[in-house]
């Protein structure tokens, strides 16, 4: 599948090959890692330039995928990148080469024009990677897996006293105990006031009874990411507000997630989960997006946002996360992982999704 697409942007932009420099398009192609490196694919062959670093690694990967030859750059007895690459592009008889325009730096562009001998096309890559194989929906779906087991541990080891830099330590070691790569972003934990800052950074504060906390994770897996938010309280005696703004943007996120279907256009389920929070009066407390892609980095394409005019395919994965945060009270938001079938949607995540009250001992 990828191989096709990858021929179609070809073909469609009177292109002989394309040149991926970026670790994410480069890792979606092949399956591999390395923080350097260059695909340049041709419709009939595929080279991966890594330097000696990676050469071993890649060679002796038994999930690398889609590569037909790897060569090894700018080690004592190898030959330059520029030098490599302009020799397949000779073999090829190449001349045009399609680039990441919205990932490559201008002055890095200006470099391959200078030592690479081709004409350059500038193609925004931003959508390649929305539609996911089943194979990256198995990997989504297992961080997702993984998160909902941490935040199970989550509900057991929190309680009134602890900071919420210790709960966000807690967070990434119970992670990595369940099989994560790494976290996909800086653990966010707001609690009481703190949870009106939609991407509070954790800190010294005390979480205390009665208080509501918002705990935003996500890990990787083989490479591609999860990204849950969980609102729940610390003993019951909390601000009845509360309660009522989270059964709000409970019922925000229900409908937004269930309009996710083929077809349906990404700015109408964010209208559709702001058109819940406004109605209730609290419009101006929901101050971002209802949602973007995710997949091998956190934030992929599309965006369940106002402008976004991106129609929901089969198989691109998403999240719902409606919230609202009024300051000098505190927060609530939730969000899922939603994956689009072709008849409707199916949780990635686990729907764990009624507040949840920590009992106080």
């Amino acid at each position: 599948m990828k191989k096709s697409i990858i021929n179609k942007i070809i073909d469609s932009n009177n292109g002989d090959c394309i040149l991926l420099y970026s670790p994410e398009n480069r890792y979606w192609f092949s399956k591999f890692t390395s923080s350097l490196g260059y695909l340049l694919i041709f419709k009939d062959k595929s080279y991966l330039f890594l330097d000696g670093r990676y050469i071993t690694a890649a060679r002796t990967s038994k999930e690398l995928t889609n590569i037909d030859e790897i060569v090894e750059f700018s080690s004592p007895n190898t030959k330059g990148i520029y030098e490599l690459i302009n020799e397949k592009l000779v073999q090829h008889k190449a001349k045009n080469v399609i680039f990441e325009s919205n990932w490559v730096y201008f002055s890095f562009l200006k470099e391959w024009e200078q030592k690479i001998k081709a004409n350059f096309i500038g193609y925004n890559f931003i959508a390649l990677r929305e539609i996911k194989d089943q194979w990256e929906v198995d990997q989504i779906r297992k961080a997702c897996d993984i998160t909902h087991e941490v935040f199970l541990e989550v509900l057991n080891f929190v309680k009134p006293g602890i900071t919420e830099k210790e709960l966000a330590r807690f967070v990434s070691d119970t992670f990595l105990k369940f099989g994560a790569d790494k976290l996909s972003f800086d653990t966010i934990v707001a609690s009481g006031k703190n949870g009106s800052k939609p991407h509070a950074v954790p800190s010294d504060k005390k979480i205390s009874e009665n208080e509501f906390v918002t705990l935003d994770m996500g890990c990787f897996y083989n490479g591609y990411c999860s990204d849950q938010t969980r609102t729940f309280a610390i003993g019951q005696n909390f601000n009845p507000k509360l309660k009522e703004i989270y059964d709000i943007v409970y019922k925000a996120q229900s409908a937004g997630i269930e309009m996710i279907k083929p077809g349906i256009r990404c700015e109408d389920v964010h209208k559709k989960c702001f058109e819940i929070i406004e109605k209730a009066g609290y419009g101006e407390y929901f101050t971002h997006g209802t949602g973007h892609g995710i997949g091998i980095e956190i934030h992929e394409e599309p965006r369940n946002a106002m402008g976004s005019q991106t129609l929901l395919q089969k198989n691109m994965c998403v999240t719902v996360e409606p919230g609202i945060y009024i300051p000098g009270i505190g927060g609530v938001r939730i969000e899922d992982d939603i994956l689009v079938k072709e008849n409707g949607y199916d949780y990635l995540t686990k729907p764990f999704r009624e507040l949840q009250i920590v009992k106080v001992k």
